[in-house]
């Protein structure tokens, strides 16, 4: 009974708006705390509908709670976006990113979202039928340098978290399944012969290199922006780098930016500044743009990053560096 008739609240809540209304926020979690829906319900955000899930082993509990999901990487990343765009997007989860993308590129473009893990995947494939485009194609899938199979591990303490890395993840509950991989390269030779890629997204835990290795053909052909969580630790414990990943992009002569969620905005960089700052601040991850096209104008800007470091939940300081570049 709570259930739907918490449905009914949701349905006619202006739940688009709780994040930038602190009163409907302040409703709305109210009514969520009290009546405490135990079952998925329908949910509109600023950019998309979705399927919102209450438990705290999913992550559209956040939405539930803020409205939002990664404000700022969302805003950089639909910066990216235009109609008829093509956008791939590895690691989807439950579809924020492609979601996004598929409201925005329109009925003239797509989005091919991969995501490998089984119950994940079906509340994505939930997420992209409330679409009122069909623009939006979901692989239950892995990216990787190679097509085949490859095991997937389970985070029972983290719903963003499972990885091809049994170390890499925070709690195994011993959940763990053999899913198909794909090189990009080859699904996009056989599934979409010479369709340019306008914007890659990545969010792989330490598959990175992987992922771009086997992308390698479609990136130095097509030049998409790519929107890539760089996780240093997770890629030297993986058998690569961060400094090889940069590399991949610098041989490419692409552009890099910074998503600096402290100060709110985008910084843009070079390849030597972000390397050395991902050297020696121990920071779990950053997100980074990678663009082909130079930053407008030129620019100079100090960058100071909190991030929390990986064994410990406290937020650290971890460090102050000048990125400097000129825009030819």
């Amino acid at each position: 009974m709570r259930n739907k008739f918490f449905q009914s609240i949701a349905r006619n809540f202006p739940t688009d708006r709780i994040s930038q209304n602190r009163v409907l926020s302040t409703i709305w979690r109210g009514l969520f705390y009290l009546i405490q829906p135990t079952k998925p319900f329908e949910m509109l955000t600023q950019h998309y509908r979705l399927m919102a899930v209450p438990s705290r082993d999913n992550l559209t509990r956040a939405i539930i709670r803020r409205g939002h999901w990664e404000p700022l990487e969302t805003k950089a990343f639909i910066g990216l976006l235009k109609p008829g765009a093509t956008v791939v997007d590895a690691g989807a989860n439950f579809g924020h990113y492609a979601l996004t993308a598929a409201n925005i590129v329109g009925v003239d473009g797509q989005v091919i979202a991969f995501e490998p893990h089984p119950e994940t995947f079906d509340l994505l494939s939930a997420n992209a039928e409330l679409l009122s485009t069909d623009n939006l194609k979901v692989i239950q899938a892995g990216l990787s340098d190679a097509s085949g199979e490859i095991t997937l591990y389970a985070d029972a303490a983290n719903p963003g978290g499972h990885s091809f890395f049994e170390w890499n993840i925070r709690r195994s509950d011993g959940n763990k399944v053999t899913v198909p991989v794909y090189s990009l390269d080859a699904f996009l030779q056989k599934e979409l012969p010479g369709q340019r890629i306008d914007v890659l997204k990545m969010d792989v835990q330490g598959f990175e290199m992987n992922l771009l290795k086997g992308a390698k053909g479609t990136i130095t052909r097509d030049k998409p922006s790519v929107l890539c969580e760089v996780t240093p630790d997770a890629l030297q414990r993986a058998g690569s780098s961060h400094s090889e990943l940069l590399k991949f992009f610098e041989d490419l002569e692409y552009q890099m930016s910074v998503i600096d969620s402290e100060a709110g905005k985008l910084v843009p960089t070079n390849f030597e500044a972000l390397a050395t700052a991902l050297t020696d601040t121990h920071a779990e991850y950053f997100d980074v743009l990678f663009q082909p096209d130079p930053p407008p104008l030129n620019w100079s800007t100090a960058y100071d990053r909190k991030r929390r470091i990986k064994d410990g939940n406290q937020t650290t300081q971890t460090g102050r560096y000048c990125f400097e570049a000129a825009a030819s």
